[in-house]
This record gives C-alpha cells, sequence and structure tokens, in this order.
C-alpha cells in the first residue's frame, strides 16, 4: 500500500509537471515573435496600418495653430507607421498571411485586408516614401509661404491610409474602396494654390478616375462576382476555370 502511494504521487507529479510544459508552450506558441523580439500581432498591425494614418491626419488638424508641433507629429506618424509595417516582414518571410476582416456587405463581397508579399512591399515602399516626401513637403511649404499647409498635410496623410488599404486589400472590392478614397482625398492636393487653374485640373482629375474607375473597375467586379461568386484573391486567380479565354480578355 505504501508502495503504491508512493508511484501515485510520483505519477501525479509528472502528469502536473507535463500539463505545466504543454501549457507554457502553447502560450509561448501564441506569442508572436519578430527578430528574436516580442511583437504585435500581425493581424492587429494590418488593422493599425490602415487606421494609424487617419489618427494622425485629425491630430495635424488639431494641431494646425502650432506648426512645429503638427509638424513633428507628422514626420512621427510617418515613422511609426514604417516600424509597424517593417514587423510584418518576419511573418511573412515565415509563410504566415495576416488577415484583417472588416465588414461583410454581400455573400463574397466583403471589406477586409490581408497581407500577401507584393503587397507588403508596396506598403513598404509608401510608408518609407511618407517619411521622405513628408520631410521635404515641410520644407517646401514654409520656404514658399504657402495657404493652407494644415489642410495640405491632413489629406496626404490620409491618401497614405488609403495607399495602406489598397497594399493590403484582401479582394476587389476592398482594392476598389480604397482606390476611390485614393481619388477623393487627393483631388485637395491637386488644388491646393486655389488659383482657376488648380481648379480646372482639379475636376479633369476628378472625371478622368470617376469615370473610368466607376465605367470600368467597377463594371469588371461585377462581372468577376457573378462568374466566380467570390472576390477574394487567391493563387491561380479569382477566375482560375470559370471563365472562357475571350471574356478573361474583355475583363482584363
Amino acid at each position: 500500500g505504501a508502495l503504491d502511494s508512493h508511484l501515485g504521487a510520483h505519477r501525479r507529479e509528472f502528469l502536473l509537471r507535463d500539463r505545466r510544459h504543454v501549457h507554457g508552450r502553447s502560450r509561448r506558441e501564441r506569442r508572436p515573435f519578430v527578430d528574436g523580439h516580442r511583437a504585435v500581432i500581425p493581424e492587429v498591425i494590418v488593422g493599425v496600418a490602415v487606421g494609424l494614418p487617419l489618427v494622425g491626419a485629425f491630430a495635424i488638424l488639431a494641431l494646425g495653430k502650432w506648426p512645429n508641433v503638427r509638424d513633428t507629429v507628422g514626420i512621427g506618424t510617418a515613422g511609426i507607421l514604417f516600424l509597424l509595417v517593417l514587423q510584418l516582414v518576419g511573418p511573412i518571410k515565415d509563410g504566415l498571411r495576416p488577415e484583417h476582416p472588416i465588414l461583410e456587405v454581400l455573400p463574397g463581397v466583403s471589406l477586409g485586408l490581408k497581407v500577401e508579399p507584393m503587397g507588403l512591399l508596396f506598403a513598404l515602399v509608401a510608408s518609407f516614401l511618407w517619411i521622405v516626401t513628408g520631410l521635404y513637403a515641410v520644407g517646401y511649404m514654409r520656404g514658399h509661404h504657402e495657404k493652407n499647409q494644415t489642410r495640405f498635410f491632413a489629406f496626404f496623410a490620409i491618401a497614405i491610409s488609403a495607399a495602406m488599404g489598397v497594399a493590403f486589400s484582401a479582394n476587389l472590392f476592398t482594392l476598389f474602396a480604397f482606390y476611390e478614397m485614393i481619388t477623393l482625398c487627393t483631388f485637395p492636393l491637386v488644388t491646393h494654390h486655389g488659383t482657376p487653374e488648380a481648379r480646372k485640373a482639379g475636376r479633369v482629375y476628378l472625371g478622368i478616375l470617376l469615370s473610368t474607375s466607376i465605367g470600368f473597375q467597377l463594371l469588371a467586379i461585377i462581372w468577376t462576382w457573378q462568374l466566380a461568386g467570390t472576390l477574394d484573391f487567391q493563387e491561380g486567380g479569382i477566375l482560375a476555370g470559370t471563365a472562357s479565354n475571350g471574356v478573361l480578355s474583355v475583363l482584363l
């Protein structure tokens, strides 16, 4: 009886140690790491990368009375965005494809984000160039004593948010939505000077982009959805095996 009790105690201790080891390992596996350091969950980074420039835009508008602080916040937001996007390089190299759903509009039609290698490359370039162009724009605007600088930098930040959305689009509908967002929020940049020539150029700019995107891209997206039943990007193409070569030629 004493021997059985002794063996039972050892067995319970072994099981407890094993259980603690398994639970500890599972907790570690759930903690994402990038380059050996604990990082934010990649799915969260994707959403923050799109939302951060919008927050920066509101901050820029709120700080318009203090140009030095405003421009510091703008450049700082650009730097933080680049570092955030850089955090996604490790997971993508490891084969992960982080996703961040936003809203389902219709069956097979939704707003969502997903990181792919080429999209990540685009996001890295765009976020880095925001730093470079931001520094240049501050010097240019101040050197030429431009008016409405706060408005310019705010809409520039919104355009970067839309660019992140384009880079991380999970489907054609999301790509279209963020592309239209870029068109609309860059209109004030085109017409920034407020001269008759600038306003005319802005109307031409807006007319060409909206007419072509709605008249061609949106119709192609609707047609694709009818053929494939989905707009999600996938290996081999959305329309693989669903349409003839003639239809594919028209859609392209």
